[in-house]
């Protein structure tokens, strides 16, 4: 399951919005060497030439030059809009622990870190199927396995399907809001347009989620389902809510260029706000609406990125070396990952009813950190790496340095940028902006005091936290088919005040290591407890008298030679 991805802040700086310099430094280099006047060299096109030479020491064989600036501020002929406040940059970068990245460039800073770490973890689990094998007769448990290839064809065509079916996003963009008879109602700048994308959107999810209910499956099949129907969704609406900002510029472009021609004089503030418009609708190459093809929508949906752009940064060429070595090892850290699920978890699961929550929640603290840490590789190091290099996607930045993290909101922002970039771009900035406007508006009452005393960023983390915390807990029921109160929930916004009361309190602000310790510690001590929570109910025996809310059976679990239900 995947966890709140929070922007309590302003951006950093590579999120910053910023305009592309008007020529690249090919072009400038073509122009002097065909003895052409040369360009103009502003501030921030000698800003561009530096980065792009920073940038090349990188991977000068490999990564792509097409790239935003977005680390200097616009040059002071180009107007900043609220639109682009509101976008997130994407530049070609690596991942900060991609050893096989690190290996092609010749560096081998982590090299005896990595072959340390598997070396302990191949050791241990060799001792965990000799024990396994030294009381069961057997080095692996099949039970798990049984349950997670059950019905295999029906989820993978199912799946199929759900992926498929995003496709509606296209011509819903193209009749709708850029079409040559596109409804005069459905104007994309008209708040009309924008319950109508929501009310496709959610017919979509309501669609696939009833669906997933109605097959009969497993928990794993089901949790699975769940999680790449949430993704799937993210893509979705990321790429309506950006084309419909695309598609709201477009009119105001042709309006002002309708508006310019009557005039007998060419208006330079009108011309400025042409050209803005210009470089957002042809950031790089392509110009909207060109863009609306399904083979761009179906490159949107490979690349591992829930932020929807025009044009991404691409690398030069595909390395199969690297795709083979990516996939070689999401296979081995998912045979890991089920010995220590099958081994380690599940048994403690299963003994709960006996042991009691909160020494189950005390078993499970190191499996389910290493589980954490095994998902975190498979997803992020393996696979999110693995479908860059087929999709030549160059912007490698999948997360930061979290094992820094001070508190939750930092290791939202860091461990998982994907989605953090969503949250920011869809709910975090867009919230801001609506707040910051609507303290000018004179209101009364409550509304009115919480404008004039809550700040913007404050607001819009509540607000995304509270997104958040609604799609987690939606994945979970939809996952499990069960409600147990709202537990994720109440959990997830109760993390507001902790993350206010430790910004403010100068005592504990300062103290880094403290914050580190005590943010790990909460992390490796609550995720088990959250887990035995929901799953209480699933690992109580049929012939148990326990009575819980989430006690109810659906569907029965073979596991270890005893039938279980969840």
């Amino acid at each position: 399951m995947f966890v709140s991805q929070v922007a309590d802040g302003p951006p950093s700086s590579h999120d910053s919005p910023q305009l592309r310099p008007q020529m690249t430094r090919g072009e400038i280099e073509s122009a002097l060497a065909s003895g052409s006047s040369p360009p103009v060299f502003t501030s921030s096109l000698r800003r561009s030439l530096r980065n792009d030479r920073d940038d090349s020491a990188l991977d000068q064989n490999h990564l792509s030059h097409r790239k935003t600036d977005c680390s200097q501020p616009l040059s002071s002929n180009e107007p900043e809009t609220k639109e682009r406040k509101n976008q997130i940059c994407f530049q070609p970068r690596a991942s900060i622990l991609d050893y096989t990245e690190l290996m092609y460039q010749g560096s081998d800073r982590i090299r005896g870190l990595v072959t340390c770490f598997w070396t302990i973890i191949g050791a241990y689990l060799v001792s965990l199927l000799l024990s396994h094998y030294e009381n069961n007769g057997e080095f692996l448990s099949r039970g798990l396995a049984s349950l997670i290839f059950s019905r295999g064809t029906d989820l993978i065509l199912s799946d199929l399907a759900l992926v498929l079916s995003t496709s509606f996003v296209v011509p819903f963009v193209r009749v709708l809001w850029i079409g040559r008879w596109q409804p005069r109602f459905l104007d994309p700048r008209h708040s009309r347009s924008m319950i109508f994308q929501a009310v496709a959107e959610i017919g979509w999810l309501v669609v696939w989620y009833t669906w997933q209910g109605t097959r009969g499956w497993p928990w794993s099949q089901r949790c699975f389902f769940s999680l790449h129907t949430a993704v799937n969704w993210m893509k979705v609406h990321s790429y309506l809510s950006t084309n419909r900002r695309l598609a709201c510029s477009l009119r105001t472009r042709n309006e002002l260029e309708e508006l310019q021609s009557t005039r007998k004089e060419q208006n330079k503030v009108t011309c400025m706000q042409i050209k803005a418009l210009d470089a957002e609708l042809c950031p790089y190459m392509v110009r909207f609406p060109e863009t609306q093809t399904l083979s761009n929508y179906a490159m949107f949906q490979l690349c591992p990125t829930l932020v929807y752009e025009i044009e991404y940064p691409r690398t030069s060429r595909i390395r199969w070396g690297y795709v083979a070595e990516k996939m070689a090892g999401t296979v081995g850290i998912f045979i890991v990952f089920y010995i220590v699920v099958a081994h380690l978890v599940i048994p403690h699961l299963e003994r709960m009813h006996e042991v009691g929550l909160l020494l189950t929640t005390v078993h499970l603290m190191g499996p389910m950190a290493t589980c954490w840490l095994l998902f975190f590789f498979i997803t992020f190091d393996s696979i999110a790496n693995g479908f860059a290099e087929l999709t030549c996607f160059a912007d490698r930045r999948f997360y930061d340095d979290c094992w820094n993290a001070r508190g939750l909101d930092e290791f939202s922002r860091k461990w998982n940028r994907p989605v953090h970039m969503f949250l920011a771009r869809h709910i975090y900035m867009p919230v801001r902006e609506l707040w910051k406007n609507s303290r000018d508006i004179k209101r009364s009452g409550f509304i009115s005091h919480l404008q004039k005393n809550m700040p913007p960023s404050v607001a819009a983390m509540a607000a995304t936290f509270f997104f958040s915390s609604i799609l987690h807990e939606v994945t979970i029921v939809v996952a499990c088919h069960r409600w147990n109160h709202g537990v994720f929930f109440f959990s997830q916004m109760l993390q507001i005040p902790v993350i206010l009361f430790a910004e403010r309190a100068a005592w504990f602000r300062g103290q880094q290591a403290l914050r580190n310790w005590s943010f790990w510690l909460s992390m490796v001590f609550f995720q088990p407890l959250l887990l035995c929570l929901y799953t209480y109910g699933a690992f109580v025996p049929k012939s148990s008298s326990l009575q819980g809310p989430i006690a109810t059976s659906t569907t029965a679990i073979p596991v270890a030679n005893a039938t279980y239900s969840l």
